[in-house]
């Protein structure tokens, strides 16, 4: 007979992402979908009849919601930055 094979060691959680990695991650991810929709936009866009079609409204969604992403993730670091500005400086005087 053969012996039950040996339980596996527990898993350790997942640690959690900095927010440093979160966001740098938010300010590149905002690029690459703003450059991506702009390209999907500019291919589906017919400009000589006007017309829009699916891809091209697709596209230009894509496109503003990278741009914010990009935005959010900006206003993010610079918040972030203030804030630990301020922590620094509160715990020298304090």
């Amino acid at each position: 007979m053969s012996e039950p094979p040996a339980a596996a060691p527990p898993q350790q959680a997942p640690r959690k992402a900095s927010r440093a990695r979160v966001i740098t991650m938010m300010i590149l991810g905002g690029i690459a979908l703003a450059i991506g929709g702009c390209a999907l936009f500019l291919a589906n866009v017919s400009f000589n009849t006007g017309n829009m079609d699916l891809l091209s409204g697709l596209g230009a969604v894509g496109f503003v919601a990278g741009v914010l992403s990009f935005i959010g993730g900006i206003l993010w670091a610079v918040a972030r930055l203030i804030d630990r500005r301020f922590d620094k400086a509160k715990g020298k005087i304090g």
